[in-house]
């Protein structure tokens, strides 16, 4: 008697199994579909080619299966096992749904465009996503490598380290006038509020992390935020009993009355999370070696700074919405207007054309046409002009942190709007002109916490 094959079985007998692997493949494909920054960034597109192939084979499969089940029993008159292979499909795809919905809602995914948001004022607009890298020293993302680091240990902080045992006082002085560094005094959640520094490490697989950063300054009887674990430059890692708990929040010890505070945030996986706080330890440690190398007042102002001018003759405007701030926004314009003047910054929405914001700096300029100057935005804006800004959005950050806000609402509340920047010459005979207009898909800022009347002032 011929043998039947064990797979005739699978399929003949055990229709629920082939559905429960249908369902967990269908799964797996809406993991890469719901969260595509877990895939190399060069197969983005071919990686949801695969995996929405893949959920529409799970499916086909699945459906044509309970229909071939379903049909054989009917014709045996079986029509009660007909109808449990019904439930049995229902049952399964019922909680791959329910599975799916939770991974949608862990996922955040932006909505898709709607025909109201791809409405604009001219037909060439087109709506970019804030999502660019900035140049300037106030930028809040830094995207760090973490292929060259250790998990064994703390990394050294050598720059860091001999500023504060040898110049101390320009290393506080850095850190209290530099936007990157504002606002963090005394707030034990600093990684959940807006101003803080963010490190990116690269994605390659598994959940995404990343690195908060911010400096602490104690004086004698201040204490560390609760939960974090002191450790040293060059030192072991703090020892965790269960290593499924996620990985502390560190406190690296420089010397005398500073402390780097590194809050990872993302997988729980140790060597990945290690590698990230020992790549963001070495990134802001390289940073400081131009004032370690020459520690006088004019190189804190070079830091502070940053690199002012670029090859070009076109101008560009870059607009970046700062990892888990959602509705925070920096943007930098790179401009030489050639003569002395103020720059314009109209942030237009693009249904009504009504004018949200405007927010001005003077002009950086030379006579040389392939030179371009870097301006921030806020950053380079003085004191009282920010101060001055009408709205219901001036007072939301204080007046050193370098990011704004559009418009106050829920977040995830999507609108387009038009940055439209213009010249005005500091002589009243020229005429103001325009120089650059962009548009972009924004989203409403959602205060973390009820502001203090005082929040446009900076702290000290």
């Amino acid at each position: 008697m011929k043998r039947v094959p064990p797979l005739f079985w699978l399929v003949i007998l055990s229709p629920t199994r082939v559905h429960v692997i249908c369902v967990i493949a269908a799964l797996l494909a809406c993991v890469f579909i719901l969260f595509p920054e877990i895939g190399p960034a060069c197969t983005d597109d071919m990686l949801q080619i695969y995996a929405g192939g893949t959920l529409l084979t799970a499916m086909g499969v699945s459906a044509l299966l309970f229909f071939i089940s379903a049909a054989t029993h009917m014709l045996r008159l079986s029509n009660t096992r007909a109808f449990s292979q019904l439930i049995k499909w229902c049952i399964c795809w019922g909680c791959g749904i329910a599975l799916y919905v939770l991974l949608a809602i862990s996922a955040d995914v932006q909505p898709p465009d709607t025909e109201e948001d791809k409405l604009a004022i001219q037909s060439s607009d087109h709506l970019y996503a804030p999502k660019e890298q900035l140049n300037g020293p106030a930028s809040l993302v830094i995207p760090i490598e973490t292929t060259a680091q250790s998990a064994d240990k703390v990394i050294d902080a050598p720059n860091l380290t001999a500023l504060e045992s040898e110049h101390a006082e320009l290393f506080q002085n850095y850190i209290e006038k530099s936007p990157r560094w504002s606002g963090q005094e005394g707030d034990d959640t600093y990684y959940s509020k807006p101003g803080h520094l963010v490190m990116v490490p690269p994605t390659t697989s598994g959940a995404p992390g990343l690195v908060h950063v911010c400096f602490r300054t104690l004086v004698e009887g201040d204490r560390l935020p609760q939960g974090f674990s002191v450790v040293q430059p060059g030192g072991n890692f703090p020892d965790s009993a269960d290593e499924s708990k996620f990985v502390s929040d560190l406190a690296v010890d420089l010397g005398r009355n500073h402390f780097l505070l590194l809050a990872w945030r993302g997988s729980a996986h140790r060597e990945t999370a290690y590698k990230a706080i020992n790549a963001a330890i070495a990134a802001i440690d390289a940073r400081m070696q131009p004032l370690r190398d020459t520690p006088t007042e004019e190189m804190v102002e070079r830091l502070l700074n940053g690199r002012e001018s670029y090859p070009g003759s076109t101008p560009e405007f870059r607009l970046s919405e700062p990892i888990a701030q959602e509705g925070a926004y920096q943007a930098e314009l790179y401009a030489n207007p050639g003569e002395p003047g103020i720059i314009l910054v109209y942030i237009k929405e693009l249904k009504s054309s009504r004018t949200l914001r405007l927010m001005s700096c003077p002009a950086r300029y030379s006579n040389n046409d392939q030179e371009l100057f870097r301006h921030d935005f806020p950053g380079s804006m003085p004191d009282w002009i920010r101060s001055s800004v009408a709205g219901d959005v001036s007072n939301l950050f204080p007046a050193n942190t370098p990011i704004f806000a559009i418009r106050r609402g829920p977040q995830h509340q999507y609108f387009g709007v038009a940055f439209e920047v213009y010249f005005k010459p500091t002589d009243v005979r020229k005429q103001q002109r325009h120089l650059i207009r962009r548009c972009y898909k924004v989203q409403a800022y959602e205060p973390p916490v009820a502001e203090s009347p005082a929040a446009d002032s900076p702290k000290t």
